[in-house]
C-alpha cells in the first residue's frame, strides 16, 4: 500500500509539472519563436489591401521584418510582375517553396500550367486555354492535356503523368501567357519576368539589375540560345520583358487583328520544338531583339557554374535546375546578404563562391564528380573513338590514369591557366582548367575521386580582384 501510494503521487507530481511546462510555452511562444527565426524580411504588419486583381499576391504572410521596408515595398518591386510557368504533373512538388521565399517578396505575381486549378487558395491559370479549340481537340501533342482533365475529373494523382508528353505541350504555353500578362497586368507593371518552378530568383539583384535600366525601351533579356537562324532567351533560365517590348507586341498583334495573329503562330508553334523560340520569332517580327544577359541569367546551378573571369563581379539574378533544397537554400543566403547590406548592394557570384564553394575545394573528396572535362586522359583498354591518341602522351600524363595521386601530379604539371582540377576512376584522369563544386556520385555506377590544386585557386582569386566595379551588362 505505501509503495502504491508512493508511485501515485510521484505520477501527479510529474503530471504537475508536464502542465506548467506546456503552459510556459504557451505563454511565451511568441518570444522563443521569434527568437528562432534567422530571416525576418517580411513586414511586421499584414499589407493594406490596394488592388483586389488575380495578379496580387495580397495573401503573403505577415511574419516579422527587421528592415526599415518589407521586401515586398523596396523601391521598384510594385513595377515587377513575375510569371511562374509550371505542369500540372509537378505543381505539389515544386510550387511550395516559391510560396515560402520568392513569392513573400512579390506584389505581383502569376501562376500558369497546364490545368487551371487552385493550389489551396491561389488560383493557377490554364496557358493553354487560350489555343483555338480545333487545336486542343485534334492535334497529338494535346493529348497529355486532356489526360489530365480526366485525371482532375476522377481525383487521380496527376504526378502519374510525367514524361507522358508534357514537354510537347509545354511550347503551347509561351506566347498565350505572354499575352494574357500583358493584357491584365496592372498599369504600373514595368517588367515582365518569366520562370519556371525548378528555377530560382534572387529578389534584391533583381530589382537592382533592373533600375540600371529603362522599361521605356523595348528590351528582351536572357540566357543565349539558337535554333537555326533564332536567336532566344532560354526559358527555364529566366526571361525578362520590358513594358516597351510588351507594347509592340501588342500592337502587332492588334494591327493583323488577334484571330489572324493567333491563329498564324498557332501554325508556327506545331511546327517548331520550343516555345521560347517561338516567342523570339514573335518579338523580332514587332522589332523586339534580343540581349544577352548571361550570367546574369543563369542555366546552371551553383555546383555546375564554371566561375570564369566572365561571372566574378557579375551579379546572379537567376539559377535553373535547382531543386526546392537549394532555391530555399539560396533564399536563406539572399536574406543574410540583405540583412548585412540592405537593398543597394547587389551579391556577386564572387560571394556565392565564397559562401558555397570554397570551403567545399579545399580538400581532395571521394565519390565525387567536379565536372573536369577540358582534358581527359583514358587508358587504352577503355578508350573510344574521341579519346586522346594514349602513345602521344607525355609520360606523366600516361601514369595518370594509375591512380588519383598521379592524376594530380598530371593537373600541376600542366601550365597554371591549363589545370585547376581534376577527377580520377581507374583508368581515366579528367583535368579543368575552370572552377567546378560538381556533385556526389556515391549512388552512381562510377565512382570519381576528385581534387583542386589550392595555390590555383587562390591565384584566381587575387586575378579577380576585388570588384571594385559590379558587372551589370553581362558577357
Amino acid at each position: 500500500m505505501a509503495a502504491g501510494s508512493c508511485n501515485r503521487t510521484l505520477t501527479l507530481h510529474r503530471l504537475t509539472i508536464a502542465f506548467l511546462i506546456l503552459l510556459a510555452i504557451y505563454l511565451f511562444q511568441d518570444s522563443w519563436v521569434a527568437a528562432k527565426s534567422r530571416h525576418n524580411i517580411i513586414p511586421p504588419t499584414p499589407q493594406p489591401e490596394t488592388d483586389q486583381s488575380p495578379i496580387l499576391a495580397d495573401k503573403a504572410s505577415d511574419a516579422p521584418d527587421s528592415h526599415t521596408e518589407g521586401c515586398r515595398s523596396v523601391p521598384g518591386a510594385d513595377n515587377v510582375l513575375v510569371m511562374l510557368k509550371t505542369g500540372a504533373t509537378e505543381i505539389y512538388e515544386k510550387l511550395p517553396t516559391h510560396f515560402v521565399t520568392l513569392f513573400k517578396c512579390t506584389p505581383h505575381y502569376m501562376i500558369f500550367s497546364d490545368l487551371a486549378q487552385d493550389y489551396a487558395d491561389f488560383p493557377i491559370r490554364d496557358a493553354i486555354a487560350p489555343v483555338s479549340k480545333q487545336l486542343r481537340e485534334g492535334h497529338e501533342d494535346f493529348r497529355i492535356y486532356k489526360k489530365l482533365r480526366q485525371y482532375q475529373r476522377e481525383g487521380q494523382e496527376m504526378s502519374k503523368l510525367k514524361g507522358d508528353g508534357g514537354w510537347n505541350l509545354d511550347k503551347w504555353k509561351f506566347l498565350p501567357m505572354f499575352f494574357e500578362a500583358f493584357e491584365t497586368a496592372p498599369p504600373q507593371i514595368d517588367w515582365f519576368v518569366m520562370m519556371e518552378a525548378d528555377t530560382s530568383i534572387s529578389w534584391t539583384n533583381l530589382l537592382q539589375w533592373l533600375k540600371t535600366m529603362d522599361p521605356n525601351r523595348p528590351y528582351y533579356l536572357g540566357s543565349q540560345n539558337s535554333i537555326g537562324d533564332t536567336t532566344f532567351a532560354h526559358g527555364g533560365s529566366g526571361i525578362v520583358l520590358s513594358r516597351k517590348a510588351a507594347k509592340q507586341m501588342q500592337e502587332k498583334r492588334d494591327e493583323e487583328g488577334k484571330e489572324a495573329y493567333n491563329k498564324r503562330w498557332e501554325d508556327e508553334t506545331a511546327a517548331s520544338c520550343c516555345g521560347d523560340e517561338i516567342l523570339a520569332r514573335a518579338l523580332v517580327e514587332a522589332g523586339v531583339h534580343m540581349t544577352m544577359a548571361w550570367p546574369l541569367i543563369q542555366g546552371e546551378t551553383v555546383a555546375t557554374v564554371d566561375f570564369t573571369k566572365n561571372h566574378w563581379c557579375t551579379p546572379p539574378v537567376s539559377w535553373h535546375h535547382v531543386t526546392p533544397l537549394e532555391i530555399d537554400t539560396l533564399w536563406q543566403f539572399g536574406a543574410d546578404w540583405i540583412d548585412d547590406h540592405e537593398w543597394n548592394t547587389p551579391y556577386l557570384y564572387r560571394d556565392i563562391f565564397a559562401n558555397f564553394i570554397e570551403r567545399h575545394i579545399s580538400v581532395t573528396r571521394h565519390a565525387w564528380n567536379n565536372l573536369s572535362q577540358d582534358k581527359k586522359i583514358v587508358a587504352p583498354s577503355l578508350a573510344t573513338k574521341g579519346d586522346l591518341p594514349f602513345d602521344k602522351l607525355k609520360e606523366f600524363e600516361q601514369r595518370a590514369v594509375e591512380s588519383s595521386s598521379a592524376c594530380e601530379a598530371a593537373c600541376k604539371r600542366q601550365p597554371q591557366g591549363k589545370c585547376v582540377q581534376w577527377m580520377f576512376t581507374p583508368g581515366r584522369c579528367y583535368l579543368g582548367k575552370v572552377i567546378r563544386l560538381g556533385r556526389t556520385d556515391e549512388r552512381e555506377s562510377e565512382r570519381w575521386v576528385s581534387g583542386w590544386i589550392s595555390e590555383r585557386v587562390e591565384n584566381y582569386k587575387k586575378r579577380m580582384g576585388d570588384c571594385a566595379k559590379v558587372n551589370w551588362a553581362g558577357a
